[in-house]
């Protein structure tokens, strides 16, 4: 068995880059870090997409169904951070709300057809790479993940 430290590396196929771009960064802060062969990664809490620009604008994209790929990413958020992103998406008639033992969550759609999860951890048991602060919200740790 490998023993992984945290998912960063993948590849998101988009429709047209410059709207997929402004959306990841508007919403999650993902930023450019440098162009590569056929996309460009991005960077925003130690994750590291790459955004490919699709061959064919109306092919669908993370249809499952359809395609063998990523549909689906989840970000795991403080809980005053989940309660300022659930403001945020406020006006997305087709988000879906999760309240669970352990998480609370709700997911919404981006640009190219991809859910994406907002969650928080309810029992405070965190990821490694993740470390409480005095008030209570979640900083990245340099280590294990970026170490």
């Amino acid at each position: 068995m490998i023993k992984i430290k945290c998912l960063n590396a993948m590849n998101l196929k988009v429709r047209d880059l410059e709207p997929s771009l402004r959306w990841y960064r508007e919403h999650f802060g993902f930023e450019c870090r440098y162009e590569v062969e056929g996309g460009v990664v991005v960077s925003a809490g130690g994750i590291d997409p790459v955004l490919s620009p699709h061959g064919n604008p109306v092919a669908p994209l993370a249809d499952p169904g359809t395609v063998r790929c990523i549909h689906t990413l989840g970000f795991e958020v403080s809980e005053s951070e989940f309660r300022r992103a659930r403001q945020e998406f406020a006006d997305d008639p087709e988000l879906v709300e999760f309240d669970q033992p352990e998480f609370r969550s709700f997911i919404t759609s981006g640009p190219d057809g991809y859910c994406v999860v907002i969650y928080f951890n309810r029992i405070r048991r965190r990821h490694p790479c993740i470390r409480q602060t005095a008030k209570g919200d979640s900083t990245l740790m340099s280590s294990p993940c970026l170490g």
